[in-house]
């Protein structure tokens, strides 16, 4: 909450200050999560939510004090599909391929609908099945057609981290010098007086994989900053099972892997081991640490700080 009310200081009177979070709904009330943090705010009437989901939220200064912050959608890496092909039908839940090849799973339809229906969706948050498309049949084919195989759903998952931050023994997150200049510098080593983790957080971005099978996963290591020894040095990576940053340093679980990065490294993507993926569909995310000093520029400094990407099939 310190972190969101100096957010909230720093909006000059009459401004807007626009931050990315979740929706969460506890029962009887939809919040938007800002980094962790509940905040009443009013929705634009187009927004539908679902729980966990991407929003953009504009923070306002309205002047003597008060502030209000307004969600104005929901957002996602790639536009959504407006066709898709029925793969399941359960009782309360769909399981379609959309147009995009990405498998969807949605509460959200009327009417009956059975496998291999073509459906037209409604573009939003969750996939909502508006009807049948029309069928055309077939002329009949003079010869007996070979058997296709069958259709593996595949896609690719993409995600930015919603917050990096450093955690420095003696004080906590975000209090080591370098990490208070802006732009959420994500730090490892030790410069003398006691160890940092760096770490990337990326809420329930990636929850949604869970049963399906990860091959491969990318991570967006982004620019070296310029502190600690000269000359090459090299990154222990580790995965972390924190949706969001927690109050201590991050349990760290899978790992180390270790990449060398230059003198002036610049942001450039690496393959990580697949161990890395049960973790990151779990909600977890990713953490340096251990010697040497090292620094790399954070989520405000470069938005793609810490991105992954990961390759999957039904």
């Amino acid at each position: 909450m310190a972190a969101l009310k100096k957010t909230l200081e720093a909006i000059p009177a009459g401004g807007i200050r626009r931050l990315y979070g979740t929706a969460y709904f506890d029962g009887s009330k939809w919040w938007a999560n800002l980094n962790g943090n509940l905040v009443d705010a009013r929705w634009l009437n187009t927004v539908c939510p679902v729980q966990d989901g991407p929003i953009v939220v504009d923070l306002t200064d309205n002047g003597d004090g008060q502030s209000g912050a307004l969600v104005i959608d929901g957002y996602s890496d790639q536009p959504r599909p407006d066709t898709g092909t029925i793969l399941a039908v359960g009782v309360t839940e769909i399981v379609l391929a959309g147009a995009d090849g990405i498998s969807y799973t949605t509460n959200r339809f009327s009417g009956a609908y059975a496998v291999g229906d073509a459906v037209y969706l409604a573009r939003g948050a969750q996939a909502i099945i508006l009807g049948k498309l029309p069928s055309i049949t077939p002329t009949p084919p003079t010869e007996t057609p070979v058997a296709a195989s069958p259709i593996i759903p595949t896609g690719t998952a993409k995600g930015a981290a919603g917050k990096s931050n450093t955690f420095w023994w003696p004080g906590g997150w975000g209090s080591w010098s370098g990490s208070q200049r802006g732009g959420e510098q994500v730090y490892s080593g030790n410069y003398g007086s006691g160890p940092l983790s760096g770490a990337w957080f990326y809420g329930a971005t990636f929850t949604n994989l869970g049963g399906k099978t990860v091959t491969a996963v990318r991570f967006r290591l982004p620019k070296r900053i310029d502190v600690g020894a000269s000359g090459s040095a090299t990154v222990h990576l580790y995965a972390h099972t924190s949706k969001y940053q927690p109050g201590g340093d991050v349990a760290r679980t899978v790992g180390p892997f270790d990449v060398t990065v230059t003198d002036e490294q610049p942001a450039h993507w690496i393959d990580l081991p697949l161990t890395f993926a049960p973790v990151l569909t779990a909600g977890g995310g990713i953490s340096i640490f251990g010697d040497p000093y090292v620094g790399f520029d954070g989520r405000l400094r470069d938005p793609q700080s810490g991105r992954i990407e990961m390759d999957w099939k039904a």
